[in-house]
């Protein structure tokens, strides 16, 4: 099955719940894609997932079966994916750079801000468009073969 990663700070909020929500519908819509996430930091959280993230999710009739601990982004995650999110370009491209620089090509950013710079509100409303876009690209890129190794993001 194709992967995709979802990348942000701390593994906690907005790339959890572009896994989680990516999960849901490419099960509904049966598209051969699979989602998972990271964080480029140890998260500091005493919860295993925002309680944003939750509550939107609930908002949807989305429950999860288990919640983790957020986890933190190693180069074998890389390796596994087949297209790769960074939640926001300023915040991620000197992580990224600095920890990963040969998989800078390879990436895309969505520039879904930080709690601090967005509120909880619109950075879920603009996560659910991107997951929306993304899902219906995969749906009609039948075309597309796992063999011939991760997508190249023009951006």
């Amino acid at each position: 099955m194709n992967q995709v990663l979802f990348i942000c700070t701390g593994n906690f909020y907005r790339s959890r719940y572009a896994e989680l929500l990516f999960n849901h519908t490419a099960r509904q819509y049966d598209i051969g894609w699979a989602g998972f996430s990271r964080g480029f930091r140890e998260s500091n959280q005493q919860a295993p997932i925002s309680q944003h993230t939750l509550d939107r999710l609930y908002e949807k009739n989305i429950f999860p079966n288990q919640l983790r601990y957020p986890i933190k982004l190693s180069a074998s995650d890389l390796a596994l994916a087949h297209r790769i999110i960074l939640m926001d370009e300023h915040e991620h491209r000197p992580m990224l750079e600095s920890g990963f620089a040969e998989w800078s090509e390879y990436v895309e950013y969505w520039n879904i801000q930080d709690i601090d710079f967005e509120t909880p509100a619109l950075a879920l409303d603009r996560l659910e468009r991107k997951i929306d876009l993304l899902i219906g690209t995969l749906e009609s890129d039948r075309h597309y073969s796992p063999q011939a190794g991760i997508y190249r993001i023009v951006v």
